[in-house]
C-alpha cells in the first residue's frame, strides 16, 4: 500500500463518503459552528454541498491529529469517528477538538504506547466526551509521566538537530564546540546530570544568539562521573565563563579552572589540540554564527590565557574547598 492509499484509507471523509446520513449530520453541524477556520469558510463559499463539508471536515481532522503536543495521530485513522461521533451530537465545536482533543487524545495514546494506563483507562471509546478524557489525563500519576514524555520527546527533537563538532574523546571524556542551540540542550539535558546552562534551556535559542556569535562554546563530559554537576562543563572564554552543570562559583572563573584542571588531568591540553587539528572545521562550520567564522587560534590563546589552571592538574588546593558564601 502506497502512502497516499494509507492516507485515503485513514481520512474518515473515505469512510463516510456512502453514508448520506452520516455526511448530511456533519453538514449541519458545521454550518452552525463559527469556530471554523475563517479561511475555510470562505474557501468553501455560501453554498457547500455535504460532501464538499464532509471532506473540509475530514481535512480539520487530519490536521488536529496530526500535530497533537505527543506526536501524529492522524495516520491511525481510529480517532476520527470518536470525534465526529461528538461533534454531530452538539457535544463539541471545532474549537473544542483542535485546542483541546488533539492533545488529549495526544496524551492518551503516549500512555498508552508505553503501557502507562490504568485499565480502566485502556480504551478512549469508554469516555463519553473529550472533556471526561482530558479530567482523565489530569490525574497526578498521568501528569507526572507526560512531563517525562514530553520532555524525552524534546530532546530527541533537539538530538535531531543537534550541530556540533567533536574536538576530544575517549574512553573517559567528552569535548565538543557546540554550533547550535539544538546542540547546547542535548548536552543539558541528554546525558547524565541535567545542568542549568542558560543556552540550554528552554529559552536558550536566545541565549545563544546572544552568546555564540563572540566566541566558540566549549562543553567537555567526565563519562565517568555525568550523573553529578562537576561532571559536565562548558566553557565560553569571550565572556570569561568557566562553569559546572550548576554554575557554581560562576563569577569565580580562575577558581572553576583550577578546580577543572584537577578533576580533568590533562583533559584541556587534548582538547586545544584538537582545536587546532579541526581549525579550519570549525571555522567554516561557524561562518552562519559568527562574522567570518571563529578565529580558532585566537580562541586558544583566549583559553590559555583566561584560564591556565584547567590545564594543571595540581592533586590539591586548599583554595577548592568549597566556599558556602560563593555558591550559586
Amino acid at each position: 500500500m502506497n502512502s497516499q492509499e494509507f492516507l485515503a484509507e485513514a481520512n474518515i471523509a473515505a469512510k463516510l463518503k456512502s453514508d448520506a446520513k452520516m455526511a448530511k449530520r456533519i453538514g449541519i453541524a458545521m454550518r452552525h459552528d463559527r469556530t471554523l477556520p475563517m479561511t475555510l469558510v470562505a474557501r468553501l463559499g455560501t453554498k457547500p454541498d455535504d460532501q464538499q463539508l464532509l471532506q473540509a471536515w475530514s481535512n480539520l481532522l487530519d490536521q488536529t491529529l496530526s500535530s497533537t503536543t505527543y506526536g501524529d495521530l492522524s495516520r491511525e485513522g481510529k480517532y476520527d469517528e470518536w470525534l465526529t461521533r461528538q461533534y454531530v451530537n452538539g457535544q463539541v465545536d471545532f474549537e473544542d477538538i483542535n485546542g483541546e482533543g488533539g492533545d488529549a487524545l495526544g496524551a492518551w495514546a503516549a500512555l498508552s504506547l508505553r503501557g502507562k494506563l490504568e485499565p480502566k483507562d485502556q480504551d478512549f471509546n469508554r469516555f463519553p466526551d473529550i472533556g471526561a478524557l482530558q479530567r482523565a489525563m489530569r490525574k497526578p500519576v498521568y501528569l507526572r509521566e507526560l512531563e517525562r514524555i514530553k520532555d524525552q520527546e524534546t530532546i530527541e527533537k533537539h538530538k535531531r538537530e543537534q550541530k556540533n563538532i567533536v574536538v576530544y574523546e575517549d574512553e573517559n571524556y567528552w569535548s565538543a564546540v557546540l554550533l547550535n542551540y539544538g546542540a547546547c540542550y542535548t548536552f543539558n539535558n541528554a546525558a547524565g546530570y541535567r545542568a542549568n546552562f542558560c543556552t540550554g534551556s528552554s529559552s536558550g535559542l536566545s541565549w545563544f544568539q546572544r552568546y555564540a556569535p563572540d566566541g566558540l562554546l566549549l562543553a567537555v563530559i567526565n563519562k565517568n562521573d555525568s550523573e553529578n554537576a562537576d561532571g559536565k562543563w562548558q566553557i565560553h572564554a569571550a565572556t570569561n565563563q568557566f562553569v559546572n552543570a550548576d554554575q557554581e562559583d560562576r563569577w569565580n572563573p580562575e577558581r572553576n579552572a583550577r578546580k577543572f584542571g584537577k578533576l580533568f588531568p590533562g583533559v584541556m591540553k587534548a582538547v586545544v589540540q584538537g582545536l587546532s587539528a579541526r581549525a579550519e572545521e570549525i571555522n567554516q562550520a561557524s561562518a552562519e554564527i559568527a562574522r567570518g567564522g571563529y578565529d580558532v587560534a585566537k580562541e586558544i590563546s583566549e583559553l590559555q590565557s583566561k584560564f591556565p589552571g584547567a590545564f594543571t592538574s595540581a592533586k590539591s588546593d586548599p583554595e577548592l574547598e568549597p566556599n558556602p558564601e560563593t555558591q550559586q
